[in-house]
């Protein structure tokens, strides 16, 4: 282990755990004996989260055409992965110590990505696990988190680097701490214990299809999943400060792993600009 990743594991053993009713809800999801009514007891005991799964669940992102008044109806239409995503998401912001406007931004454009993610898992020849997509575009800056947690002044130096400068933030913090956010929120993903295809999407979302892991090509299909969808979001400036219109997303080596082609440019972009007005403030 060089001495980069030494840093990083250290300061993992400084991070919070994931929040506890969202380690609850998990571990109800993934049990194969559990009842929708089991997960809607845990997810009840906090209200505002009840609200918030009800606020998604009505939601145009998911379109049921009726009113879903009551969380026991919302928990069996949406399933128990969607609302294993959803109550993650709800639940990520409290692992913030601080809540300033680079954290907002940093929010925004992670649960933007979540919902951006799941909804082009379906687009065209992607096919990528809706849920898996949602999650993987909700963590992928996670490591962003940490560091904002961790080392508040330190990084707030890297983010008005990365504005100021036009510096790539990778590039920013490799500078600053020998390692990125990539390479730490890998390391707190698989501190909460969440499966290695999450874990390597966080890890190699800033990676060329080459530098892969070996993994099952479903896999690697939500790394290259997880890199379009934060540069479609980062082209648009959701998330950001502006649009960065340099960013050309035929040219990102993940789009032709995915068999997306320079076509698809338009429709994907008008496609991330619809999800992304409908996620607006679903989290918050």
């Amino acid at each position: 282990m060089d001495s980069e990743l030494k840093r990083a594991v250290s300061i993992v053993g400084e991070l919070p755990a994931i929040p506890a009713i969202a380690s609850k809800v998990m571990t109800i999801a993934n049990n194969a004996n559990a009842s929708a009514e089991d997960l809607r007891k845990i997810i009840e005991q906090d209200l505002t989260l009840a609200a918030r799964v009800l606020k998604v669940a009505n939601s145009s992102l998911y379109g049921f055409g009726r009113q879903i008044e009551t969380l026991r109806h919302a928990v069996t239409l949406l399933g128990f992965r969607t609302v294993e995503c959803l109550v993650l998401a709800a639940s990520l912001r409290d692992t913030f110590k601080h809540f300033g406007l680079a954290e907002k931004l940093m929010w925004e454009h992670s649960t933007i990505a979540g919902v951006v993610a799941g909804k082009l898992a379906t687009y065209k020849e992607v096919r990528v696990d809706r849920e898996s997509a949602f999650t993987a575009g909700l963590l992928h800056d996670l490591g962003k988190i940490a560091f904002s947690n961790v080392y508040r002044e330190r990084y707030q130096k890297v983010v008005a680097r990365t504005y100021n400068e036009g510096c790539a933030a990778v590039e920013a913090e490799g500078a600053e701490f020998g390692f990125d956010h990539a390479t730490l929120g890998a390391r707190v993903a698989e501190k909460w214990n969440l499966p290695t295809t999450l874990v390597h999407a966080i890890r190699f979302h800033h990676h060329h299809p080459n530098d892969y892991p070996k993994a099952a090509p479903e896999h690697l299909r939500l790394v290259a999943l997880t890199t379009i969808t934060t540069r479609a979001c980062t082209r648009l400036g959701l998330g950001r400060r502006g649009v960065v219109d340099a960013i050309d997303l035929a040219a990102v080596p993940a789009w032709a792993f995915l068999g997306l082609t320079a076509e698809d440019v338009d429709p994907v972009l008008a496609l991330v600009a619809t999800e992304a007005q409908a996620a607006k403030g679903l989290f918050g």
